[in-house]
């Protein structure tokens, strides 16, 4: 069967978007993440990275929402539920690229961006939760990994480099993970949260 070309691709958005935010388990992924990182997304260092964009197509903001996304869904695929595990992994998810805000200011090319943004977007978690939790930082860390040393040494390493490589190659095939009115929504819901 010959398939005509981009014939599969725009109903196959819509499947990812609905297997992201469309049923029972898509909420419970919502809840997650504003149960766990309400205090980051309400934060003007993460409302600042929806103004940079990201692997050409989206933006920095956009792509940690599919980061966080897709590694709620591996912790929920794998049983990897207890509280402490999900904030480790919303935390590092949502915390992950924080430090490529303001890139063009900060790096010279994106040599330099793939080296250096681990290390910035950890102290940027350190600055803005006031924790240093090992796993988090570990998870930020390595979440470059193979592209560059260190290996992840915990789950939520793992869990974040994963999800960190399928979201962008998500973003460079512009597959959004979430619409800009799920990425609204959530917002809101993280503000009420914070209320």
């Amino acid at each position: 069967m010959i398939r005509q070309e981009g014939s599969l691709r725009p109903s196959y958005k819509k499947s990812v978007i609905r297997r992201i935010f469309g049923n029972e388990m898509d909420q419970e992924i919502r809840d997650i993440i504003i149960k766990h990182g309400s205090n980051i997304l309400c934060s003007d260092t993460f409302k600042e990275t929806f103004d940079q964009t990201h692997h050409y197509k989206t933006t920095v903001g956009d792509h940690i929402l599919g980061v966080t996304v897709e590694a709620v869904k591996v912790c929920l695929r794998h049983n990897q539920t207890d509280d402490q595990t999900l904030g480790n992994v919303v935390t590092s998810c949502l915390c992950h690229d924080l430090g490529i805000v303001g890139r063009d200011e900060k790096y010279n090319n994106n040599f330099e961006t793939l080296i250096w943004h681990p290390k910035d977007s950890a102290e940027v978690y350190k600055e803005l939760t006031g924790e240093e939790d090992e796993r988090v930082l570990d998870a930020i860390h390595s979440h470059m990994f193979p592209l560059k040393p260190p290996m992840p040494k915990h789950r939520e390493g793992w869990i974040l480099t994963w999800a960190d490589k399928i979201s962008a190659s998500m973003d460079i095939l512009q597959i959004p993970p979430v619409t800009v009115e799920e990425r609204e929504e959530l917002l809101e819901l993280a503000e009420k949260e914070q209320e």
